[in-house]
């Protein structure tokens, strides 16, 4: 069971983003308390030059060879990194490995040529640290729309879904014994 979450800045990553994601996710996730680790560089092999982009498996193995047992390991990477088949990622995670990753480009309303809203920035960073951790702690994705679990393939799919888990999610982490604060259950009805 996990009681401690530490959360790594990976590249440039405003500190005061990263403190308050840590606060909030200490209340997502009631008896996980999590602290800000050092800053990281991401690997230099990981960066592919054609794409510009980062190859988010390289990252997860470097935050996976620091995590420890019982910690949950969050890295929140101020790039813009892709996976496998996709294009793109907003994250990613081993399934039930401890261990998640999510990156800040495309989730600052800038990138999609909007101004600077740092609640909706913050927003959509929650929601995509909640899903990750989600999968990082055993969750596979949720078909219910509105759940934080639920499969994200755009920004306007993040910002539909809310930050918090459908019941099915709460008692699923409740079964292996994560409580989610009350504010972050969906209500019905």
């Amino acid at each position: 069971m996990y009681r401690m979450g530490i959360i790594y800045r990976i590249g440039f990553v405003d500190n005061e983003i990263v403190e308050r994601l840590a606060r909030m996710l200490s209340n997502v996730f009631e008896n996980v308390e999590f602290y800000v680790g050092p800053i990281l560089e991401p690997p230099l092999e990981a960066y592919d030059w054609g794409r510009k982009q980062y190859r988010s498996e390289l990252i997860l193995e470097m935050l996976k060879h620091i995590s420890k047992p019982q910690t949950l390991v969050l890295g929140v990477a101020g790039v813009d990194a892709y996976a496998d088949a996709l294009n793109f990622v907003f994250g990613e995670a081993l399934l039930g490995g401890g261990v998640a990753v999510v990156y800040t480009r495309r989730l600052d309303p800038r990138f999609y040529g909007e101004t600077w809203n740092e609640e909706l920035f913050f927003e959509r960073l929650l929601k995509e640290s909640m899903h990750e951790l989600g999968h990082a702690i055993g969750l596979e994705h949720c078909t219910f729309s509105n759940c934080v679990m639920n499969f994200s393939n755009s920004i306007v799919e993040v910002d539909a879904k809310q930050a918090a888990f459908c019941m099915r999610c709460v008692k699923r982490l409740a079964s292996i014994g994560i409580r989610v604060g009350q504010r972050y259950h969906i209500k019905i009805g």
